[in-house]
């Protein structure tokens, strides 16, 4: 898919369900609900999330590592960045490791003409914390090229690069994680730069001292749904008559 700053994400609102397995029964995830999950919750979510990723082929043969990152570890990430990191990206980084670090995976995704494509990603898999304190030191290497003030990353926490090589895909801590809207892009948290841009001080400045990327995704949970559940992969089978699997993803990137 070529390089364009259309917004990617979830769309079928009305349609789709996320079902998760629970030990006491079956844990129903509606897109259209504003839902908060619990901390229990959430360690299923993103448990069942790594599950599924390996269920659709992806780290075929591999297993994925438990995170040594400690809540403890990241409190005092918290405290040394003057900031708080939201909750289910905790949950992430305390769960889980790729074999491999960053990884690159593919997925279906949407964009806000409900049109729907594949676009690759890459997500990084952080070991320790100063893995994110190095990731936002090099975000930060783009003042060798235009004057920004002082204090307009701290808003920003790179997860990974958006189009697997499009540029920085990052969380945008200002935007609250319980005023996010599907239906409303400004209020989305997931946000990229474009790595051919070098203006970021007229590009991405706003009025209020921070860096505002290109919007990518409502949030974590939008990018978890996609990515690693494959939520439109039968939507777009039923519209195309393609099956998305491994195969067919590492075929595309082929071509």
């Amino acid at each position: 898919m070529k390089k364009r700053r259309r917004q990617w994400h979830l769309p079928f609102q009305n349609a789709l369900q996320i079902t998760l397995e629970k030990d006491e029964g079956r844990y129903e995830l509606n897109p259209e609900e504003e839902i908060s999950m619990t901390p229990q919750e959430e360690k299923e979510f993103v448990a069942g999330a790594f599950q599924k990723l390996k269920e659709r082929g992806w780290f075929f043969g591999e297993e994925f590592e438990l995170s040594p990152i400690s809540e403890q570890e990241i409190t005092a990430f918290e405290e040394k960045h003057q900031l708080t990191l939201p909750s289910l990206y905790k949950t992430y980084l305390t769960s889980f490791c790729f074999p491999h670090g960053s990884s690159q995976i593919c997925s279906v995704v949407g964009d806000e003409d409900d049109d729907i494509g594949v676009l690759w990603l890459e997500i990084d898999s952080p070991r320790d914390m100063s893995e994110i304190s190095r990731r936002m030191e090099i975000l930060q290497e783009i003042r060798d090229f235009c004057e920004l003030p002082e204090g307009c990353f701290q808003n920003l926490i790179p997860i990974g690069d958006w189009g697997a090589g499009w540029g920085p895909l990052c969380i945008d801590l200002s935007q609250p994680e319980d005023k996010i809207d599907e239906k409303d892009e400004s209020t989305w948290s997931l946000v990229w730069f474009d790595h051919e841009e070098f203006d970021w001080d007229q590009q991405y400045l706003g009025e209020d001292g921070l860096l505002h990327g290109h919007k990518a995704l409502p949030d974590l949970k939008t990018l978890l749904e996609l990515y690693f559940y494959g939520t439109l992969e039968d939507e777009y089978e039923r519209q195309t008559g393609t099956k998305p699997t491994y195969e067919w993803y590492q075929d595309r990137l082929r071509r």
